[in-house]
């Protein structure tokens, strides 16, 4: 390391011509991918109130699912990770402000001392003493250096807040989906059990009919097969029902079990009221929280290139001190003395066996790999939007098509079970009718869920808007001017 001391004089025209260079390291410019404008295929709309997809989750009318959305967005604990995570990327950013500024110090000191001036008067004298310092450092920005630094900072820091958001959605789309799922097996718990009933029903008609000798023992024993083969179906179910509710709790920041109460008695499945967005131009996706965070990793990838290019130059700081003083001898006056000084110092490292070259090419192919990072983030956007769609659409067609079929189930069932009391059919006709309708009722209610999850995905691929992150940041006392 190599330290050359110069004049206040020189020092501060170097200071200012070197104040104008232009700042080192590339500037960001967002990339250009090559993406489709737009995505259009004929979806089926599923409500009338084309409401702002952006919050979607408000305009159920669920009041049961509206609650745990509340106390989930109160209460878990990977939000309450990221809002932590928020305040230290501040802090950092703090930090990083401060230190690219002036620093000041100050000292006091005295001292008083008494003693005898003579032997033969005695007199008695003081001695006083005091002195006060103020110095002060500042390291001037010449390559623009700490600039990026700030730029770094801000970036971690916003990329926190869209992370966040990102795990808002996330919690918000996780909760309905397992409300959805709990909802959608208590339906099939449900239609099992009339299915039971039917199957019981069945059973007794084909007991009574093998005590007047119209039907076999044979008939019996498959129609009991029948029913204990539902019954075992059951606990199943219950157990999938206990699992959604314990994720639901967990979701919600409580021990599993915690909102059973709430979640047992049945209920249908939500409704929403808003239509899912289908549509999206590829810009928007741009605006996906991940994207959107992505893009500022990008964005701090690249500014951390100028802070390692300034290292590569000599860096000015300027030195300044005040010092007063004040001391008395005796009974002899007081003295007051007052001293400044301001210095420059150049600071340069003449070799360093090419380390700080290394870290900008480390910083580079950071920057590299950032923009790879964000590349593929929203390629996958794009790809969940794009699933998202055909994914609803295929469970539109699916559930009109499995409607039909359960109509259609239900009347050849009546049928065999007439024909079969008139004799005119035997009961594995009858049999083969009721585990096909049964089979259908199921399908039925898991197509129905499946549309609802479909219709969750949807939603969720398309993000969280700009306004909606810049809402909670305004709530949350954030500055996003530089966002």
């Amino acid at each position: 390391m190599s330290v050359k001391r110069l004049s206040i004089c020189c020092a501060l025209p170097l200071l200012i011509g070197l104040s104008a260079c232009q700042t080192v390291g590339p500037d960001y410019v967002a990339p250009k991918f090559d993406l489709v404008g737009a995505y259009t295929p004929p979806v089926p709309v599923i409500a009338a109130n084309q409401a702002d997809h952006g919050r979607w989750w408000e305009s159920t009318s669920d009041p049961v699912l509206r609650d745990l959305i509340a106390l989930g967005l109160a209460n878990n604990l990977d939000l309450r990770i990221a809002a932590s995570r928020i305040e230290e990327a501040r802090a950092v950013a703090r930090g990083v402000s401060g230190a690219n500024g002036i620093e000041v110090g100050a000292s006091v000191n005295g001292d008083a001392e008494r003693g005898t001036s003579s032997r033969e008067r005695g007199d008695q004298t003081t001695d006083l003493g005091f002195g006060a310092g103020i110095d002060f450092s500042w390291t001037a920005d010449v390559w623009g250096g700490q600039q990026r630094e700030d730029e770094v900072a801000l970036a971690d820091y916003l990329e926190q807040v869209y992370l966040r958001e990102d795990v808002y959605l996330t919690v918000i789309a996780d909760i309905v989906r397992n409300y959805i799922e709990l909802r959608g097996t208590q339906k099939r718990q449900e239609l099992l059990r009339s299915s039971l009933d039917l199957q019981r029903q069945t059973s007794n008609i084909v007991q009574v009919r093998m005590q007047t000798g119209l039907a076999s023992e044979l008939d019996l024993s498959r129609a009991r097969a029948e029913v204990s083969d539902i019954e075992a179906t059951l606990p199943t179910l219950q157990t999938d029902i206990d699992r959604s509710i314990n994720a639901i709790a967990i979701l919600l920041g409580a021990q599993p079990g915690t909102y059973r109460d709430r979640l047992v008695d049945v209920q249908p499945l939500p409704e929403f009221d808003s239509a899912p967005p289908i549509g999206i131009p590829a810009d928007l996706l741009r605006r996906r929280p991940d994207v959107r965070a992505a893009e500022l990793s990008l964005i701090s990838a690249t500014s951390e290139i100028g802070v390692q290019t300034a290292d590569l130059y000599p860096e000015l700081t300027l030195d300044g001190s005040l010092a007063l003083g004040a001391t008395g001898y005796g009974s002899g006056p007081i003295v007051r003395t007052a001293m400044a000084a301001i210095g420059a110092v150049i600071d340069a490292t003449l070799y360093d066996g090419g380390a700080r070259q290394a870290d900008i090419d480390v910083a580079e192919q950071q920057a590299q790999q950032a923009f790879y990072s964000y590349q593929q983030t929203l390629l996958v956007a794009i790809q969940d939007v794009e699933s998202a769609i055909y994914g609803y659409v295929g469970a539109v067609q699916q559930r009109d098509s499995l409607i039909s079929s359960v109509r259609y189930h239900r009347q050849a069932f009546e049928q065999s079970r007439v024909r079969y009391v008139q004799g005119l059919s035997n009961f594995l006709d009858v049999l083969d009718s009721q585990r096909t309708l049964t089979q259908s009722q199921q399908d039925l209610a898991d197509a129905e869920t499946d549309l609802e999850l479909e219709t969750i995905n949807l939603y969720s691929a398309v993000g969280l808007s700009v306004e909606d992150v810049e809402r909670y940041a305004d709530k949350a006392g954030i500055d996003m001017n530089n966002g």
